[in-house]
């Protein structure tokens, strides 16, 4: 009965200058112009997940000190721009991330290696602003994998090369995080 009172409260016509149907009053949306899902739907928790990804990486880098990490990180806001459109459209057609996107992280890696030195065990964030928002975006950036695998397991389409971008990711953003303190201060906290 709530449901049929929420749609009959709902306005019945919408123009198409509208940015919203309406339709998810009901628990219910779209993606792509795919079938009508319920917001549950695993489709779109791995959306959800990238599109928090995306978003608080975006945090961060309004946040960062040193702007010569601003372009990687816009650059990965993009790429899991495409990750989304990708993921929303069940992955009808070639995939949008290829192995050029998982290059570009691991150039990345590379370069910040040199100046921060590798991986120096399980860390305690916060020993800056950004730094702390970075690693906070990893472990956003490990539930977005995590939800595309359970895609992926109940039968959705995932392209192989989003499951390895996905997972080089976290490891660019632990990089980054370390590579952004260290141009701050020549310590990070070792738990």
């Amino acid at each position: 009965m709530f449901l049929r009172a929420a749609s009959e409260s709902a306005p019945q016509t919408r123009g198409s200058d509208m940015f919203f149907t309406g339709r998810g009053d009901l628990g219910i949306t779209s993606v792509i112009g795919g079938p009508a899902l319920p917001k549950c739907n695993v489709r779109l928790e791995a959306l959800g997940a990238l599109d928090e990804a995306q978003s608080y990486l975006g945090l961060a880098r309004s946040l960062l000190l040193h702007t010569s990490f601003a372009e990687p990180i816009l650059r990965v806001q993009h790429d899991l721009t495409l990750l989304m459109t990708e993921c929303a459209m069940a992955s009808r057609g070639d995939p949008l991330i290829t192995d050029k996107h998982t290059a570009r992280l691991e150039k990345d890696m590379a370069l910040w290696k040199e100046s921060a030195g590798g991986f120096r065990g399980f860390t305690v964030s916060g020993d800056t602003i950004a730094g702390a928002h970075i690693h906070f975006a990893r472990t956003v950036i490990r539930r977005a994998e995590r939800r595309v695998v359970a895609l992926l397991q109940s039968g959705g389409q995932v392209s192989p090369e989003m499951l390895a971008y996905l997972n080089r990711l976290s490891s660019w953003a632990y990089m980054l995080a370390a590579a952004a303190a260290y141009k701050k201060t020549d310590c990070i906290t070792v738990a």
